[in-house]
């Protein structure tokens, strides 16, 4: 997506009502799957370390993937209900989490004006992008998107047990400041 269509979308997800839009609000920010997100759990945010950690049966390449956040998504995560031990909760199926993704994704481009065709995972795709434009180094962009095969692999992954929390956490922030950047302009 490009600068405007990332801004658009995100400006309406913010505007829309939950719980898709802060799917989308949350997407944007983390880089996270959908399902990923919609499966949160509020035991699983740790709001004075501003940690979310995503347990190895959520994840895809089964690791547990501890992923910073900062401001933007502590006003999205404020403003979500505690009404269940899941943060999106299926409206329809106690027990379960959100996954009304077609009707609901439908509803929230018909806001859209100047925005291409699009698939969620392209919000993913666009974190990664715009991650290379802050500078944010590509190992630690694959850390946030929770790659295991990417450009520490081999035997470099295999000695190289280093978290890079603290580089997620600035390119975190950065990434906010980039966003909050496009909202101005």
């Amino acid at each position: 997506m490009s600068e405007a269509e990332l801004l658009e979308v995100f400006s309406k997800s913010k505007q829309h009502p939950y719980p898709f839009g802060p799917i989308v609000s949350l997407m944007i920010l983390t880089g996270m799957r959908r399902n990923e997100v919609a499966s949160l759990e509020w035991e699983w945010i740790d709001q004075n370390d501003r940690l979310i950690t995503l347990p190895f049966t959520l994840t895809k390449n089964k690791r547990t993937h501890t992923q910073p956040y900062d401001k933007l998504v502590t006003e999205i995560l404020e403003r979500i209900p505690h009404a269940s031990k899941y943060i999106f909760p299926s409206g329809s199926e106690k027990g379960t989490v959100f996954n009304g993704w077609g009707k609901s994704k439908a509803r929230i481009d018909a806001e859209l004006k100047n925005v291409s065709p699009y698939t969620l995972h392209d919000l993913r795709r666009t974190f990664a992008t715009a991650h290379a434009k802050i500078g944010t180094p590509i190992h630690v962009t694959e850390k946030l998107l929770n790659h295991v095969s990417g450009t520490i692999s081999g035997v470099a992954a295999v000695y190289n047990r280093h978290s890079y929390l603290d580089e997620m956490r600035e390119a975190i922030k950065r990434y906010d400041a980039y966003l909050i950047g496009l909202t101005r302009e």
